[in-house]
């Protein structure tokens, strides 16, 4: 697979063809891709607001299609999707669905596709997630609720950048769902998505429902410099084996192999890196039970069960000398951050 400024999916170039379907035109220049968790699916976004799916085993054909929706469809409440002639600039398979993805444009929207079939028929849903079609008078913003307490999150990231300030015109700098790890973990029930603009960072949860799990507003001193504001960029690690426990977990193992009782491996944290400008940010998100009073609307009897919430942690941040202009991770203790004139590695 190729990608270049032009028609990127070199494997894909070659049935470009079976494109022609869409207007009597081609879906236009590919201008983001992302590849399932398996490997056996691609996504193409293209400059038109098309978005293509594609199984690898059978390249010919389009698995599912996206087409942009118009804008009378979007007011009238029928439809919601990115508008024709909207350049997809970032998208992202969920957890390890092939048909379920994450999708942001130039203008600042971004959407969750669930593109299932009943009796062979597409039936796809498509639910905005960030940002907000131009004139609609409405406060920016991700899908609605708060986050359930604990108060300790809120307690943590209170930090001035909190304040409210007047809204600029909406960027994605960077969009990121978090992907499966080697070991099962509570947080890949929620689906999380990721979103990175010059003023704030979003956290959304898509599972069991929609809904905006965390907010962090940036700085206002950082947004002073012009070369800074609209530099922004973030990456997920997974949850993997801790390796502090693995030793031990692995000598247990091997004495409890004969009766059939070996441990569960301990796993990690997902671990967000995010940044602003120079600023790096490292966040650790977990699940957390806590009991919820839920009322019996037939006999009006109350009881208590226990639900999870998300809670994160700020685990660490940095200044570098210059703008961060990628962040690569390359194992749970090592995150790779390229900078204007150098690669930085940091132990953290």
């Amino acid at each position: 697979m190729v990608v270049t400024r032009r028609v990127t999916l070199n494997l894909l170039n070659r049935h470009r063809s079976s494109n022609q379907s869409h207007s009597g035109s081609t879906l236009g220049p590919v201008s983001a891709v992302a590849l399932s968790n398996d490997h056996t699916f691609v996504a193409s976004g293209h400059t038109t607001g098309y978005i293509q799916l594609f199984d690898l085993k059978n390249p010919e054909v389009a698995a599912r299609t996206v087409t942009p929706v118009s804008l009378a469809a979007v007011t009238s409440g029928r439809q919601e999707g990115h508008l024709p002639g909207s350049r997809i600039i970032n998208i992202s398979f969920v957890a390890g669905r092939h048909t379920a993805v994450v999708s942001a444009d130039e203008h600042g929207l971004s959407f969750y596709h669930s593109l299932g079939k009943v009796l062979f028929v597409e039936a796809s849903d498509t639910i905005r997630i960030f940002g907000n079609y131009h004139g609609e008078d409405a406060p920016e913003a991700s899908i609605s609720s708060h986050p359930a307490e604990p108060l300790s999150q809120q307690n943590m990231l209170d930090r001035p950048s909190f304040r409210r300030r007047r809204r600029p015109r909406n960027t994605i700098l960077a969009m990121s769902t978090l992907p499966l790890g080697p070991l099962p973990h509570p947080t890949d029930a929620y689906q999380i998505a990721t979103l990175l603009t010059p003023t704030k960072l979003v956290v959304v949860g898509l599972k069991p429902t929609p809904k905006t799990w965390l907010k962090i507003m940036r700085d206002e001193e950082q947004l002073s410099s012009p070369a800074y504001r609209r530099r922004g960029c973030l990456a997920w690690f997974p949850s993997v084996q801790d390796s502090s426990t693995e030793k031990s977990e692995n000598t247990v193992g091997t004495k409890n192999a004969k009766s059939g009782n070996r441990p569960r491996p301990t796993p990690t944290h997902p671990v967000l890196s995010y940044s602003w400008g120079s600023h790096i940010y490292l966040l650790r998100v977990h699940e957390q039970k806590i009991k919820q009073a839920v009322s019996n609307s037939r006999t009006g009897k109350t009881s208590e069960i226990e639900v999870g919430t998300l809670v994160f942690e700020e685990a660490g941040k940095w200044i570098m000398d210059d703008v961060v202009l990628a962040i690569q991770w390359l194992n749970v203790n090592v995150s790779s951050f390229q900078c204007n004139v150098s690669v930085l590695m940091l132990l953290l």
